[in-house]
This record gives C-alpha cells, sequence and structure tokens, in this order.
C-alpha cells in the first residue's frame, strides 16, 4: 500500500467521522420534539421506533447541513458546546409545540373538576400519565386534529427552516436580545391558560350555570339534598354541552395550531 492508499483511507475516516458527528448534531435538535410530542404516540412508542424515526429524519434533513461539515469541530469541548446548543433549540421548539396538548389535557381537567367527575382516571400513552375522562377526549382530539392537518409535516418543514437559520456550527445570536425571546416563552406559557379556559368554557358555564340553578332551588326549597343531586345532573349536563360544542373546540383547536406554527416561527426569528 502507497502513500497515496493510506492518505485516500485516511480521507475516507475523516469524512465517516464527521458525518457521524452531524447526524449526531442534528438528532440532538431532532429528538426532543419527537420524545416530547404526544402526537408521536407517546409512551406507547417503543423507543427504537423514535430512535429510527430521528435517524430517518436526521438523513432527510441532512442535505440542509452538508456543505457545513467542514466547520464543525471535532475536539471534544467544542463540540459538546454544539451538543447543548441543539439539545436547547430542540426542547425550546418541543415547548411550544406541546403548548396545545398541554392546553388540551389542562382544559379537560378543568371541566372534569367543574362537573365532579375528576375522580374518573384513564391512561393517556401519549402523555404517558392518568388524566381525567374529558382530559384524554380532548388530547386525544388534538393529536388526530394535529395529524389530520398534516401537523407533523408542517413541524418536519420548520425543523429544516432551523437548520438553515441556525447552521449546526452556530451558535444563536438573539439579535433582537435575549429579553425578547425568553419573554415569547415566558407568554407561550401564560398562553397555555388562556388555551385551556377557552376550550374549557362550554362545560364551564354550562356547569357554573346548573350550580347556580340548583342554588336557587336550594333557597326555595332547603329539604332537598341539593348536592347529590348535583352529582348525578352536572356529569350528564357535561357530556351533552361538550357534544354540542364539539364543532367550536375543532374551530378553536385550528385556530390555537396556526398560531403555534407562527410562534415557532417567530423564536426562530428571535434566535437568530
Amino acid at each position: 500500500m502507497n502513500a497515496t492508499d493510506v492518505l485516500a483511507r485516511l480521507t475516507q475516516q475523516a469524512n465517516l467521522s464527521l458525518v457521524i458527528f452531524t447526524v449526531g448534531l442534528l438528532m440532538c435538535r431532532i429528538m426532543p420534539v419527537l420524545v416530547f410530542s404526544p402526537f408521536l404516540g407517546g409512551e406507547v412508542v417503543p423507543t427504537e421506533v423514535k430512535m429510527g424515526v430521528g435517524i430517518t429524519l436526521s438523513i432527510v434533513l441532512f442535505p440542509l447541513v452538508a456543505d457545513r461539515m467542514g466547520a464543525l469541530p471535532i475536539t471534544a469541548l467544542p463540540f459538546i458546546a454544539l451538543m447543548l446548543k441543539e439539545i436547547f433549540i430542540g426542547v425550546t421548539l418541543s415547548f411550544i409545540i406541546n403548548i396545545i396538548f398541554d392546553a388540551a389535557r389542562v382544559a379537560g381537567t378543568l371541566a372534569d373538576t367543574m362537573a365532579g367527575s375528576n375522580n374518573a382516571q384513564l391512561y393517556v400513552p401519549q402523555l404517558g400519565q392518568q388524566v381525567s375522562l374529558f382530559s384524554s377526549i380532548k388530547v386525544q382530539l388534538a393529536v388526530v386534529l394535529f395529524l389530520t392537518l398534516n401537523g407533523h409535516h408542517i413541524i418536519i418543514q420548520t425543523l429544516g427552516d432551523s437548520f438553515v437559520a441556525i447552521p449546526l456550527d452556530g451558535f444563536p445570536k438573539f439579535s433582537s436580545g435575549f429579553w425578547p425571546f425568553f419573554d415569547l416563552i415566558t407568554r407561550s406559557f401564560a398562553q397555555l391558560l388562556a388555551i385551556a379556559l377557552g376550550l374549557s368554557a362550554p362545560i364551564v358555564l354550562a356547569t357554573f350555570l346548573t350550580d347556580l340553578a340548583l342554588g336557587a332551588i336550594n333557597r326555595v326549597a332547603p329539604q332537598l339534598q341539593v348536592f347529590f343531586i348535583s352529582m348525578a345532573i352536572k356529569p350528564l349536563v357535561s357530556v351533552v354541552i361538550g357534544a354540542l360544542a364539539i364543532q367550536l373546540i375543532i374551530e378553536r383547536f385550528q385556530r390555537e395550531f396556526v398560531s403555534m406554527l407562527e410562534m415557532l416561527r417567530h423564536a426562530l426569528k428571535l434566535l437568530t
């Protein structure tokens, strides 16, 4: 083996190492979105499948960063810094994506609390925990609607745009300053409660009016056991109103999905 063959083999090994390092950085940004997003199945999906999806997406998005491989550091500390940066971006994106699904869970909990049926719990694989009945319904509805609207395609496109806006070898510049970005994250967390109140408003208002009517009846006829009567009436009222208002809830989900995607793009803009 002459010197030319040795040099060619070393060059191939170096290129292979850069490809492995690049795919690893890609997965550091992609995997938090896959792991924490309920629309991919949550804990019911095996870890091997999630890793496979992450590797597949990394290969699909690899051409976006292929021309930046030469700029990636191969020494330990700079590469670890890039990994932490990628994890930070991935967790930020997944946090914004999950706002709608967390709001659906909170909305269901509010509705069940007002209806007095929050003691009934169901295990939801997408969340990996037990939630109340309306929480399960609203989370499942949000997941199905999100997939029906091809929201997962938009998330993949947003991931691709993020690699263009913030390359693997670069760090967020926060061109508008640190505070606007963290203000956006804080406001998005605060918006979770507002979304939850909007999604649970029909049932909450119906059960509140039911309590008000039963309270008025109790003032007129104190001998009636209004508390025990309400335990039978309010769950029925909540189910009926929830069924009648399902179209309003779906339309609200659609508007919130659009707002969430706009917030994603705005967060990427603030990071650049």
